[in-house]
């Protein structure tokens, strides 16, 4: 089977939401949820469709589909803008083929050409640790959304003058 990735455009929005759902065969409602929190962050004032990407399948199907969201990690004497991966999600009957980590791949390149530096991801740490992210406590890096065994922090450059370091929050709202 062959993949291609792509920016999303309105017309993929039903079938990613739907797909987003459908992904989450062991747990329907946390398949709704995500489908909510991505229906919700598209309509937020910090929406970048640049850092949303989608997988299809030869006959235009949505198998696949990454979101980054703006947020900021916050500290005492600095804020420090920086993505979180919102959603990451692979139609059942294609997973283990390569599809979550070519997807994750090109939104870090999207973020990279948009001088993004930081990416926080909450949640399946075994996986997200063989793609390069490391426990995000390690940099002082915390949020009250998640625990400090599944918040995981990835740098895109490969020195910093100043490492993100403080609370996660929401760009929106910050």
């Amino acid at each position: 089977m062959q993949v291609y990735l792509s920016t999303l455009t309105e017309v993929d929005y039903t079938q990613t939401l739907e797909k987003i759902e459908q992904s989450y065969t062991e747990n329907p409602k946390k398949g709704k949820a995500k489908r909510a929190l991505v229906a919700r962050l598209r309509q937020s004032p910090s929406y970048q469709y640049e850092l949303e990407v989608i997988a299809k399948d030869e006959a235009a199907v949505v198998v696949g589909h990454v979101m980054l969201s703006k947020i900021n990690i916050v500290a005492q004497d600095a804020k420090y803008p920086a993505l979180e991966l919102a959603s990451l999600s692979v139609d059942p009957e294609v997973r283990a083929q390569g599809i979550g980590k070519a997807l994750v791949n090109a939104v870090e390149e999207r973020a990279r050409a948009e001088n993004f530096n930081t990416i926080i991801v909450s949640g399946a740490p075994d996986y997200f640790e063989q793609l390069g992210y490391e426990k995000a406590e390690i940099y002082d890096i915390y949020s009250d959304e998640s625990t400090l065994e599944q918040l995981q922090v990835k740098f895109l450059w490969d020195q910093l003058t100043d490492y993100p370091h403080g609370k996660v929050k929401d760009a929106d709202v910050v």
